[in-house]
């Protein structure tokens, strides 16, 4: 049985925990062995907040044989950084795929996927390495969603959109039919994305306008 290690030790970390307890796999393919620090420190206070032990820094940490990995760290950017220390020392990344999701047969996913409960993903969608699906987030059919992106609770990506990668996609936020969001792009929360997004920018509201520092 391979030793599951989440990487990261903030909320959506101590939800990982919880979510991969009814996650395809668990207790015959794998159990959870627990923590490693990732992009933050918490104060010794939030520590306490986790349910499992704390292994140490993603950086000294010695991969062992039957280490498996996933990342439960929301920021593309954070995500991608992370996963790619471990990969570069040959580590495994596994998907954490929640019983409680419906995934239809015709869904074809990356490696390091997170699908959490409630989710419903659509007739041949496509989820690339690393996407983090939380909670109730809706993927429509044929949607195409980018390496490294995070879709927020309550989400819905509608049928045949191309969403980049590194995209983070707000909670509530709907992405309407066959939109494009490049690279890189954030969707704030409850926006509605009408037909395009360009890449790196920042769009929020209903319609989603591009939202300038």
């Amino acid at each position: 049985m391979k030793d599951l290690i989440i990487i990261g030790v903030g909320g959506f970390a101590r939800e990982v925990f919880w979510h991969a307890h009814k996650a395809h796999g668990f207790g015959v393919d794998w159990r959870i062995k627990g923590f490693l620090d990732g992009d933050i420190k918490l104060a010794a206070a939030e520590y306490e907040l986790l349910p499992a032990e704390v292994l140490g820094d993603i950086d000294s940490y010695e991969i062992c044989a039957d280490d498996v990995f996933t990342c439960a760290v929301g920021t593309p950017n954070a995500r991608r950084n992370l996963a790619e220390k471990i990969l570069s020392r040959g580590g495994e990344f596994i998907n954490i795929v929640s019983t409680l999701a419906y995934v239809m047969p015709t869904v074809k996913l990356g490696c390091g996927v997170i699908i959490a409960p409630h989710c419903d993903i659509g007739d041949n969608a496509q989820l690339g390495d690393f996407v983090a699906a939380n909670a109730l987030t809706i993927i429509g059919h044929d949607a195409q969603i980018g390496d490294y992106s995070c879709i927020m609770p309550h989400a819905n990506i509608a049928g045949k959109c191309q969403i980049g990668s590194e995209v983070f996609v707000g909670s509530g936020a709907i992405i309407l039919p066959k939109a494009k969001v490049g690279d890189g792009a954030i969707v704030g929360a409850g926006s509605v994305v009408l037909k395009r997004v360009k890449s790196a920018a920042t769009v929020f509201g209903n319609p989603a306008i591009e939202i300038r520092n």
